[in-house]
């Protein structure tokens, strides 16, 4: 573990976790995504059912880091599993 992971975990996490509890208890969603190094990141998420779609995108594209593939395919996924309209979109109505 390198001392900005160890950071990470032990300062920064802790903090990011609280501020998603008061979030939660507003019913706002959050998504915080910190790289403590060059293709390593950490990440905290709140994301209520009644989210909107960028909240969600924006979880999706941390995970998915680099991969794009992984998510474009995932937000199509999403899309026609929540009944959203893709077909303004050239990549996603393919």
């Amino acid at each position: 573990m390198s001392d900005n992971e160890k950071w990470y975990d032990e300062e920064i996490a802790p903090k990011l976790k609280e501020i998603s509890k008061q979030c939660e208890d507003k019913g706002v969603a959050f998504v915080a995504t910190v790289e403590y190094a060059p293709g390593e990141r950490g990440s905290t998420y709140l994301i209520p059912k009644d989210a909107g779609l960028a909240m969600v995108m924006l979880r999706h594209c941390s995970k998915m880091g680099e991969n794009v593939d992984g998510y474009i395919i995932g937000l199509k996924r999403y899309a026609l599993k929540n009944g959203i309209d893709i077909s303004g979109s050239i990549y996603l109505s393919r």
